[in-house]
């Protein structure tokens, strides 16, 4: 097959980094990928990888969203497109109505992530049920929380699989020489964008309540990092909390840290917490939307309350008193991802999805 991947891609985040393993695995299995984006970040990303990829002009509404579909149309004829995979709710409309522009029928997948703006619910239902051949989601919660929004259940659920390294063969990074955290500290570890919706403030109001050799490694950018960093210095925490930025390897980050701390308000199926389990990394993680199809608490990680500050507090506390029960969670979560997020499985059940709307 000849098959085209569109995401906006303008930030490398986890629906990215699904798409950048859903084209090598594909391409390893002997299909054409081309990926389509209109985002800086996807773009550099997949060139790096060795992918074949098109930029694809910034789509607005009225003549820029009839030129982005007229660009994909092009690829579409170029390439001799057989399918196109859309991963999020406007490019599979740019998708339907470049197949108008074609001359020709191309089938097309929706694969749902994660509507983070939740005005665009309604919006989704038509251009799902309506222009997609299938629709993908790829966590439970977010098939059922729009079913009960919008009164019907559209597609099936497929998470996306992900690499279960040896732990040997990652190395982790040294926070002491990198980033003067003091050799005796307990790292615990965020990763994502910081934005609102992570709830990073969450975590530097805990930890407070931590006792001192407790240090915070926030890894990522965004547009909250300003008021975090004010945040940290109003509560005289500056030494304790440390700002690394983005980080291309974040699996060396995660090999290096205690505990990975996710305190988001709202979640689809977190890319991080299934690296993180990858890695035997012991979690503690809000439990909000698809959360708990990772993290069983007390089976596989501790969940708590979004928003409480303090019952946060007390479950790392837990495990940072109780080393060795953290370890048997990550070593759990290290095979429940193995089995559940298993990457070969998912490519090939994806691989199949995609050939039989092409038939």
């Amino acid at each position: 097959m000849n098959v085209l991947l569109l995401l906006k891609g303008v930030l490398l985040g986890g629906a990215e980094n699904d798409v950048l393993r859903l084209a090598q695995g594909l391409g390893e299995r002997g299909h054409r990928v081309i990926v389509g984006a209109e985002g800086e970040a996807l773009l550099e990303a997949a060139n790096d990888a060795g992918l074949s990829c098109e930029r694809l002009p910034p789509a607005g509404i009225g003549n820029a969203f009839l030129g982005a579909a007229r660009f994909v149309a092009r690829i579409c004829r170029e390439h001799q497109i057989d399918v196109i995979n859309a991963h999020s709710i406007w490019m599979t409309a740019h998708a339907a109505l470049a197949g108008r522009f074609v001359g020709r029928r191309v089938p097309l997948v929706a694969t749902v992530h994660n509507i983070h703006d939740r005005r665009n619910d309604l919006l989704a239902y038509p251009v799902l049920r309506y222009l997609a051949d299938e629709v993908v989601f790829v966590s439970r919660y977010e098939q059922e929380r729009l079913e009960k929004r919008w009164g019907r259940r559209l597609g099936q659920v497929l998470p996306s699989g992900i690499p279960v390294p040896e732990l040997e063969s990652v190395e982790p990074v040294d926070l002491t020489a990198r980033h003067g955290i003091a050799r005796d500290a307990l790292v615990i570890g965020f990763v994502g964008r910081l934005s609102s919706q992570k709830g990073v403030a969450d975590a530097i109001a805990a930890l407070v309540d931590l006792p001192k050799p407790t240090v915070l490694c926030v890894v990522g950018s965004g547009p909250e990092e300003a008021a975090l960093r004010a945040e940290v210095a109003r509560r005289k925490l500056g030494a304790r909390v440390v700002f690394v930025g983005w980080q291309q390897n974040v699996n060396a980050y995660l090999r290096s840290f205690f505990l990975l701390v996710l305190p988001s308000r709202r979640e689809a199926l977190p890319v991080v917490l299934r690296q993180a389990g990858a890695l035997a990394l012991p979690v503690v993680a809000a439990d909000v939307g698809g959360v708990s199809e990772i993290v069983a608490h007390e089976r596989t990680g501790l969940l708590y309350p979004a928003g409480d500050i303090d019952a946060l507090a007390r479950t790392l506390q837990t495990l940072l008193d109780a080393p060795e029960r953290a370890r048997e969670l990550g070593r759990r979560a290290r095979r429940f991802v193995a089995k559940r997020f298993d990457l070969e499985r998912w490519l090939r059940e994806t691989e199949t999805i995609l050939e039989s709307v092409c038939r």
